[in-house]
């Protein structure tokens, strides 16, 4: 959002100016959601949308900093963008041991063998969904009494992705 602009061009210059300055300063430039920059150019209903993604990927073939990109949508990226990124990494959904150690960690509480199998049995749980659920805890006010409210919150947050994961995919770019 920082890099849209509301006039023709003003987008364009913006992108000129991160990669300028993430030059100078020899810094990582980080760009989340990268997809809203780099929509296929197939796609594109006006001149703007064009030259947008024309300018970031003239800039990323420029750059000699490190450019880091993240996105759930990398189907819609432009087929350009590929070959401008080094590595391309995936992350899936975290395993029965990563389950239990961002349980441990996030929620302070120790699992019994009965809550771990019920974690467990929790398919495509990530990071992002531990932190949904304790902060939805937070800004209630309060604290959820047992681990097994913790597990049925996560299962919930499980089962309200499922529609969204069957259409999307896999997690990451």
């Amino acid at each position: 959002s920082d890099i849209l602009g509301m006039y023709v061009g003003q987008t364009e210059q913006r992108i000129r100016d991160a990669f300028a300055e993430a030059e100078a300063s020899k810094a990582i430039l980080f760009l989340d959601e990268i997809d809203g920059l780099l929509q296929n150019r197939e796609g594109a209903h006006h001149s703007w949308e064009v030259t947008q993604v024309n300018e970031l990927l003239q800039q990323m073939e420029n750059f000699s900093g490190v450019l880091i990109g993240a996105t759930n949508f990398s189907t819609k990226l432009d087929p350009a963008t590929l070959r401008r990124f080094t590595y391309k990494l995936t992350f899936d959904y975290l395993d029965n041991a990563g389950k239990r150690l961002f349980f441990e960690r996030m929620f302070k509480a120790m699992l019994k063998e009965d809550e771990s199998k019920r974690l467990d049995a929790i398919t495509h749980l990530t990071p992002g969904d531990f932190r949904t659920v304790r902060q939805s805890y937070f800004y209630l006010g309060g604290h959820a009494r047992s681990n097994i409210e913790r597990i049925e919150a996560l299962q919930q947050e499980a089962t309200a992705k499922e529609q969204e994961r069957t259409i999307a995919g896999k997690i990451g770019f």
